[in-house]
């Protein structure tokens, strides 16, 4: 990222986990963090850069319990691994906001770096896995797909 104005997050396909309402959304959280980024290249107040931090939090965690509850509703295998690593980002979400309203050292283009890396590697590896089961869940039950393995003939 050599433009400091350049976008922090550019969506592409390699971050689909291919099921649309997961893509719309973590389509809409990439340009939220955009958001911020562009808030603090601008060198926006801090009372407006708050205001946008909020609201791009606020949607983390919606767009958390949208797919904590797709886990649930799916009897997701691997649920809890997701969830702990959806739970160390808040915590670490919550952590800066901390530090950054009571004055510490913390710079939000720091976080911002951070949040972007995970944001990427957290969809194409977890979030895929969580894509493919709910592919292969939505084949089972259109009946695509057999929901037990069938036996040959012997």
């Amino acid at each position: 990222m050599n433009d400091p104005a350049a976008a922090l997050l550019e969506w592409d396909p390699r971050y689909t986990v291919h099921v649309a309402d997961i893509d719309r959304e973590h389509q809409a959280w990439f340009a939220l963090i955009n958001g911020v980024h562009k808030a603090v290249i601008n060198g926006t107040g801090h009372d407006i850069l708050r205001t946008v931090l909020a609201e791009t939090t606020q949607y983390t965690f919606s767009h958390f319990a949208h797919e904590e509850a797709l886990m649930s509703e799916l009897n997701y295998p691997e649920s809890e691994d997701h969830i702990l690593a959806h739970q160390d980002l808040s915590r670490r979400a919550r952590e800066f906001t901390d530090r950054l309203e009571n004055g510490q050292s913390a710079t939000m283009l720091e976080f911002l770096v951070f949040l972007s890396e995970w944001a990427k590697h957290h969809t194409t590896t977890i979030d895929r896995k969580l894509g493919a089961y709910v592919q292969a869940h939505q084949l089972e039950a259109s009946g695509l797909l057999p929901a037990e393995p069938t036996s040959l003939p012997v």
